[in-house]
């Protein structure tokens, strides 16, 4: 079975069950390829983690 792709909607339509714009839906990209070309949805960016650099410990100096 092919990997699904996260789809932002762009514009309403019925598939497996009835998607409105600004939704997201999962699906094999060779089966929802007449969307994509049609405008209907684009693939989602890809989600990047923010995670903060760790934190660098210091020595104080006493004087």
């Amino acid at each position: 079975m092919a990997e699904k792709v996260t789809f932002n909607v762009l514009r309403r339509h019925e598939g497996d069950r009835l998607y409105d714009e600004g939704d997201t839906r999962e699906a094999v990209p060779a089966d929802v390829s007449h969307l994509v070309t049609g405008g209907v949805l684009k693939k989602a960016e890809a989600k990047t983690a923010n995670k903060a650099e760790p934190a660098v410990a210091t020595k104080s100096k006493k004087g």
